[in-house]
Parts: C-alpha cells; sequence; structure tokens
C-alpha cells in the first residue's frame, strides 16, 4: 500500500487531483455569481456541475499516465528517472494549488458579501390581500388599503417584479398553498398581512415568505391610528426592501419618500374608487370620479386623484356613446395636466396623455409619454397594458414587448391574456401561443372565448383558415343545440368562404336558440341584410320591438344597417341625428365614402387614429385601390378589440366578409392578399 501511495506521489496523481479539485470549485463559485445575472437556464449549473465530477476521475487516470514536463506533455515511465522534470512540475503544481486556493477565498468573500448576487437580483414577489381581524365600522377598506399601497410603493422599485393586486386579490380566502399561489403567478416572494384595529390603535402583522426556501420573515408595526396610518405602509416597504438587501437609487429614494395625500379621508376615497375602477363599467367610472372628486375637496393637492379622474372622464367618453367624446379628451386632458403640475411623477397621468395623443394621431408624442409613465412606475400593469394596445398599429413588436410585460405582472387578467394571445399569433409565435393557452385556458370564461382560441392556432398551425371551419364544424356535432357554436360557425362561413346560405343557415339557429342574446340577433340580422333578405330582417325588427326585447339604441343601429345595405344612404344619414345613435361619425364617414364625398371621410379618419382594417373600406367605397391596398396589406392577422357586439377581429378574414370589396376580389393583388392570411381563394375569386 505504501508503495503504491509513493507511486502516486511520484507521478504528482494527489497534487493534480487536488488542483483539479480547487479550480472546478473556484469555477462553480463563479458560474453560481454569473449565471443568474445573464438569465441562464437553472438546469445550467448543475449539468455542469456533474460535468466536472465526471471529469474526475478521467483526470486522475491521464494524471497517472502522463506527466507535464518542460519539454511538454509526456508518458510517466518516460520522466520516470528525470528527477530535475519531476521536481519543477511539483513545483509548478504548488504554484497553482496556492494560487487557486487564493482564488477560492477571494471569490467566497465576494460571494459572502454580496457583490454580485444582490445589487443585480430581480425579485419576483406578490402582496397577497390583507386580511381584516378586527376593525371598527367605517374602516373595513383598511386591510384592502394597505394591500394596495405597499404594492404601489414597491412597484415603483426597479428591482422587484411586482405582480398587480388585480391577479394577487383573487387569492383572498384561497385555500391554496403558498407553492401554488407562486407557481400560478410565478414569482419567488409571498407577502401576506393581517390588520387589527384596537381603539386607536392599529396593529399590522407581516411576513415576506421565500417560496423556494420556505423561509419566512415577519414583522410586526403598532402604530397610534390618528397619527402615523398613512407611514405603515412605508414603514412596512421600507422593512421589506431591507430585508431583501435592495439597494434604492437617489431617485428611488426620492419618489418614495413622498405620500400621496397626508388627508386620511381623502386617501380612504381614493382607495374606494381605485378598488372598482378597473371594471371599465359606466356606474364604476362615474362613481370613481365622484369619489376623487370628494377626495380632491379635502386635499386639493392630491395628484394621483386628478389622474384618477381624468383617465375615468376619458374612459366614459371613448367606450359610452352617451357621453361626448371630445369633450371626455378634452377634461381628461385637463385632469392629467393639473395633475402633473402637483407631481410630475404621476406616472397614470403621462399614460393617460399618452393614450390621448395616440387618439390625436401624434405617435411620437405617445411614445414619449409612454416611456416616462414606464420609467416612473415599471410594475404597472396598466400603464403597459395602455402602451400595447396603444402600438397595435404602428409597432406590432413593441406590443408584443409591452403586453408581454403586462401579463407578467398581472398573470390572472383575461383581458391582457386576451392581447398577449394576439400578439403572439401576430409575432408568428404560434407555438408560444398555444402554451400559453393550454396553460391559461381557465381565464377565458366568457361564452365561445376558448372556442375562438382553438379555431385561431388551428388555423395558423396549419395556415390555412379552412381548418378552423373544419375544427367549428366538428365541434357542432357533438353539441348542434350549441347556440355559440352555430353563430361561430356562421361567422366562419361568412368570412373565410363568403357563403350566404350557410351564413344565414347557422346563424339563424344560434338566434332560435337564443334570442334574447344582442350579439346573436346582431350576425342573425347582418346575414339576412348581405344575402339581401331585407323583408325578413323588417319582419324580425318589428316583432322584436313589439316583444320590448331590444332597446332604441339597438332599433335604431339595425334600422340603419337596414337602410344601408339596400343602398339608401339619404334614410341611413336622417337617423344619424339622434343622439342615441351608436358610432355617428363613423356611420356618416362610411355614407359620405358611398356617396363619393372624400372631404368628410378623410377629415373623420384625421381625427383619430384607426386600424388598418378601419381605413381600408372607406377607400373602397371611394374606389381609390391604390390607397384602399396599402391599408389592407398592413393588416395582420389578429385583432382584439373593444365593441358592444364583438371583442375579436380575424384580421383579412373580418375584412373579406365586407361586401364592399367585392368588385375587387377578382384582382390578383387581392388573391395574393388571401393566400398571405391564409385564406382559400372560391368562386368569388375566378
Amino acid at each position: 500500500m505504501n508503495k503504491f501511495f509513493e507511486e502516486l506521489k511520484r507521478r504528482n496523481v494527489i497534487k493534480a487531483s487536488l488542483a483539479y479539485l480547487v479550480i472546478a470549485w473556484v469555477l462553480l463559485q463563479v458560474l453560481s455569481l454569473l449565471l443568474p445575472m445573464v438569465s441562464a437556464p437553472e438546469w445550467l449549473l448543475p449539468t455542469l456541475t456533474l460535468i466536472m465530477a465526471i471529469g474526475l476521475p478521467i483526470w486522475i487516470i491521464i494524471s497517472w499516465i502522463y506527466e507535464i514536463t518542460p519539454e511538454g506533455v509526456e508518458k510517466t515511465t518516460k520522466v520516470s528517472e528525470n528527477e530535475l522534470a519531476s521536481e519543477i512540475t511539483n513545483k509548478r503544481l504548488n504554484i497553482f494549488i496556492i494560487v487557486s486556493l487564493s482564488i477560492a477565498v477571494i471569490v467566497m468573500g465576494l460571494k459572502l458579501s454580496n457583490i454580485f448576487s444582490d445589487s443585480d437580483k430581480q425579485f419576483d414577489i406578490a402582496i397577497l390581500p390583507f386580511d381584516s381581524m378586527i376593525v371598527d365600522d367605517g374602516n373595513e377598506w383598511l386591510s384592502a388599503g394597505f394591500t394596495l399601497d405597499i404594492n404601489t410603493y414597491l412597484s415603483k422599485i426597479k428591482k422587484l417584479h411586482v405582480i398587480s393586486d388585480k391577479s394577487s386579490n383573487k387569492y383572498k380566502d384561497s385555500d391554496k398553498t403558498n407553492p401554488e399561489i407562486a407557481e400560478e403567478l410565478d414569482v419567488s416572494y409571498l407577502l401576506r398581512g393581517t390588520v387589527r384595529q384596537v381603539k386607536n390603535k392599529i396593529i399590522i402583522t407581516v411576513r415576506l415568505i421565500d417560496v423556494n426556501t420556505d423561509e419566512v420573515w415577519s414583522y410586526d408595526y403598532e402604530e397610534s391610528f390618528e397619527e402615523n396610518a398613512l407611514d405603515i405602509q412605508q414603514q412596512i416597504s421600507q422593512k421589506i426592501v431591507e430585508e431583501l438587501k435592495i439597494k434604492l437609487s437617489p431617485e428611488e429614494e426620492k419618489t418614495l419618500e413622498k405620500f400621496p395625500t397626508k388627508n386620511m379621508e381623502a386617501y380612504k376615497l381614493f382607495v374606494k374608487g381605485n378598488l372598482i375602477n378597473n371594471s371599465r363599467k359606466k356606474e364604476d367610472l362615474e362613481l370613481n370620479i365622484e369619489l376623487n372628486k370628494q377626495a380632491i375637496a379635502l386635499d386639493s393637492n392630491f395628484a394621483e386623484a386628478y389622474a384618477e379622474i381624468g383617465q375615468s372622464t376619458f374612459l366614459l367618453g371613448f367606450y359610452y356613446p352617451e357621453f361626448d367624446y371630445d369633450e371626455g379628451i378634452k377634461t381628461g386632458m385637463f385632469y392629467f395636466e393639473k395633475s402633473l403640475q402637483l407631481d410630475p411623477n404621476t406616472s397614470r397621468a403621462y399614460a393617460g396623455q399618452a393614450i390621448i395623443f395616440k387618439r390625436e394621431n401624434k405617435w411620437d408624442k405617445a411614445q414619449e409619454y409612454f416611456e416616462k409613465a414606464v420609467s416612473i412606475n415599471p410594475n404597472d400593469a396598466t400603464i403597459r397594458y395602455q402602451y400595447a394596445v396603444n402600438s397595435y398599429i404602428e409597432n406590432y413588436n413593441e406590443h408584443l414587448i409591452q403586453i408581454a410585460s403586462a401579463q407578467k405582472l398581472n398573470p390572472l387578467s383575461a383581458l391582457i391574456g386576451h392581447q398577449y394571445f394576439a400578439s403572439l399569433i401576430n409575432n408568428n409565435k404560434i407555438e408560444e401561443a398555444e402554451k400559453y393557452f393550454d396553460k391559461y385556458r381557465f381565464l377565458f370564461t366568457k361564452p365561445g372565448e376558448q372556442l375562438e382560441k382553438e379555431s385561431v392556432i388551428i388555423a395558423y398551425k396549419n395556415k390555412d383558415w379552412t381548418a378552423a371551419l373544419r375544427f367549428l364544424e366538428t365541434e357542432l356535432e357533438k353539441d348542434p343545440n350549441n347556440a355559440i357554436l352555430n353563430r361561430k360557425l356562421g361567422e366562419a362561413y361568412d368570412g373565410i368562404l363568403l357563403d350566404n346560405s350557410k351564413y344565414i343557415k347557422y346563424t339563424k339557429k344560434a338566434y332560435e336558440l337564443n334570442s334574447t342574446s344582442e350579439v346573436n340577433r346582431f350576425e342573425y340580422y347582418m346575414a339576412l341584410l348581405r344575402g339581401k333578405k331585407f323583408k325578413k330582417v323588417k319582419e324580425l325588427m318589428q316583432s322584436q320591438s313589439s316583444k320590448s326585447l331590444i332597446s332604441k339604441s339597438e332599433q335604431l343601429n339595425y334600422l340603419f344597417e337596414y337602410y344601408y345595405q339596400q343602398g339608401n344612404y339619404k334614410k341611413a344619414q336622417d337617423l344619424l341625428k339622434d343622439t342615441l345613435m351608436y358610432a355617428k361619425d363613423y356611420n356618416k364617414a362610411m355614407i359620405s365614402a358611398q356617396l363619393g364625398d372624400r372631404n368628410i371621410v378623410v377629415r373623420y379618419l384625421k381625427s383619430r387614429e384607426h386600424f388598418p382594417w378601419f381605413e381600408a373600406p372607406f377607400y373602397a367605397a371611394l374606389e381609390e385601390k391604390d390607397t384602399m391596398y396599402f391599408y389592407l396589406e398592413k393588416i395582420t392577422g389578429y385583432i382584439i378589440q373593444r365593441h358592444p357586439l364583438y371583442s375579436e377581429r380575424y384580421g383579412l378574414r373580418s375584412v373579406n366578409s365586407m361586401r364592399v370589396f367585392d368588385p375587387y376580389r377578382k384582382e390578383e393583388r387581392y388573391k395574393k392578399l388571401l393566400r398571405k392570411h391564409y385564406l382559400p381563394i372560391t368562386h368569388w375569386n375566378e
């Protein structure tokens, strides 16, 4: 045994092995610091460790057989009698081991000092809804308020990736485990808390949970309710930043020192409004405006409240025809400007102004203001979403960047999910779109949403919209009395094959199965009108009106289409005088296009931004072929839009169904577009 050990020493196997272990350890330590900084996959470091472990016995064998000498690498037997060469090799190994150990000590020191691991690390965290244990009547808002404000505070820190409260709030009273929640939200940290009020004392207990290690840091805060209730969120947020060892920039420190208001009642009103305004319902937007106006009456310097009023005012004018669109823009801009006068770092005010600039076709200005808003608060999912939808026309890649960020911040938002799915499709990331849909299918719960996503995936995977048509037919065979499936199949026959008889057949079935659905009525009426079944449409309208099943506004819109599709533009135009008429400006411009009045059309199109599919029909009616094709060629594959009767448009498929394009269908340029968008060439094109 001694002889064997002496042979190992003579061949420098022991020192060579020690040198291998030291350098492998140093290399792994350096990699453990550097790989997270470049977002390397998690499997890479364990794989390299395994490779180095496998390499050790191979290195030992090589060390036994070969020796590094001044003359190069030679077999050990050849240099066994050369004591000088052996001594030189021995010394070199000693120096190599000493230097390697010195490097190891330095690396360990750097690692313990967190110079690399903490300063640039991005922390993913979700602030779950705080529990209210005991609070006085009238203070029930406290738990939601603390959760919201801590979320808002931490969101302004660039090294934190904070999940939107809109997603986190879905776990209120949830029985899911911490790891389950963390996996769904894709975070490493969860913040939980409880709120108790004991007379004039407010007591908050928070727990920061590292889901990967099960480590829990807890903190209790107790203060006088009257004096320091608004300081509590800041104190807790600062403790979390300290615990995560995040170094704030001077700009962040300055921003985070500010309170939105020192007035407790004003803040309470702001929180109540903030918790409801995201629904975009008319009554919620109106209530949000009223609550924030009350807040301003209590604190005229409350910048965030002005921004909320501006946002809700603009949205009322944008979404609801009974509110004046231009007045909504004017009033919204007034409140945004007032907000920024009070606090130049109000991110929502910048985003609101950016939206208005975009509507006015001032894209450069809009982009500048969106970038300001994002730089102030990079974790605001709403701003990212607004940036995305308002960059859709000019820059599809930018849309994907921003909507992907919004989805990461608010993963349980169906609204954002629709946009993200569409953007993946339009950027030809079909596999990613399919994976996303498979994971978040549960978000799309409205009637027909899952069918829409599946049919789009099938169409783009096969590069053929008729494959989506076959998919819908197969699904209908399984469930022939499904109103939604019947309607979707009718729409597909119209947009893909321009098959009027099938369009009428399936939308009629959907209507018969559920005539109370406005969407079903609209599609059936449009199918009849495009099929020139005007008498039947009039009978249906009279029947529905007598039963009071349709509103005055809906009656006006159907009557407008009735006259318009017949080419009776004068009677259709007269209906636009009614205040309840939906999309009056659009309809007026379209009638003007049919009558050849180009000035009205151009003036309307310049008044606000539009999607390419929106502009093309006007120029088709004006018979300006080159301009029409210019916009048709800009159409993407899939568009999400907000509309009372539909929420998704399938690019050229939706445009193809419009009869205004009939004169151009046989042209090679039009057929080329059909092929590009995976639509078939039919008898309409021959």
